[in-house]
């Protein structure tokens, strides 16, 4: 099955490319016949001709894009087309970039290693596919039961607020309950204690207000 990472285009993008990959040189009849339901599907389709990803030629429409066949090709957050059967699809998902949080309320930068494919948990990976209208992986999923769709820069203000508590001491102790500390605990930055005290996972450069995540990338 071909994948599309970091998208651009609407659903009805990733059921065409599927169905031209397993319907060689089809015309315009069998593709109306395939999506019956789809409103408008030449305009659609004429978006995405003239966009390079697909081609017709002879009244006859198939694939115009490469597939990715080597894991160096990529370049973080570009958009990509892969085969989720093919062995560079395993070498992408083990894939890591150190990727920087910064935040509108303090001075405190949220380091973290993020997958290519952005579906394991991160804050990088959660809010890049809450903004783009992605689908949650369900490790994502677990933020989400707990945060919904919050707003980025109001989640990141509360979590670095406590984050910052920690420059100053080992043990922070929370008695109510937050759900950004709860996030926070899901994503294995602090661990808890007990019932009201957490602990710091990240390694902390109090010079530079920095909090990583102690992961290999």
């Amino acid at each position: 099955m071909i994948a599309i990472y970091n998208p651009s285009k609407q659903t009805f993008f990733k059921n065409i490319v599927n169905y031209l990959a397993n319907h060689e040189e089809v015309i315009l009849r069998e593709i109306k016949s395939a999506f019956p339901e789809k409103k408008n599907l030449e305009h659609s389709l004429e978006e995405y001709i003239d966009a390079g990803y697909i081609v017709r030629n002879n009244r006859r429409y198939s694939n115009a894009f490469e597939l990715v066949t080597d894991n160096d090709q990529l370049a973080f957050g570009q958009e990509f087309f892969i085969d989720t059967e093919s062995p560079v699809f395993e070498d992408v998902k083990k894939r890591f970039i150190w990727q920087d949080l910064t935040n509108e309320t303090n001075a405190v930068i949220l380091r973290e290693a993020v997958d290519f494919l952005q579906e394991e948990l991160t804050l990088q990976g959660y809010f890049y596919r809450l903004k783009e209208a992605l689908p949650l992986s369900p490790k994502q999923q677990k933020l989400y039961d707990l945060l919904g769709d919050v707003n980025q820069a109001y989640a990141l203000k509360y979590m670095t607020t406590f984050l910052l508590k920690f420059a100053r001491k080992e043990r922070v102790i929370q008695k109510r309950k937050d759900i950004f500390v709860e996030a926070l605990a899901i994503l294995g930055y602090i661990e808890p204690v007990d019932a009201q005290s957490y602990t710091l996972k990240m390694e902390l450069d109090k010079e530079r207000m920095l909090f990583t995540s102690c992961s290999n990338a």
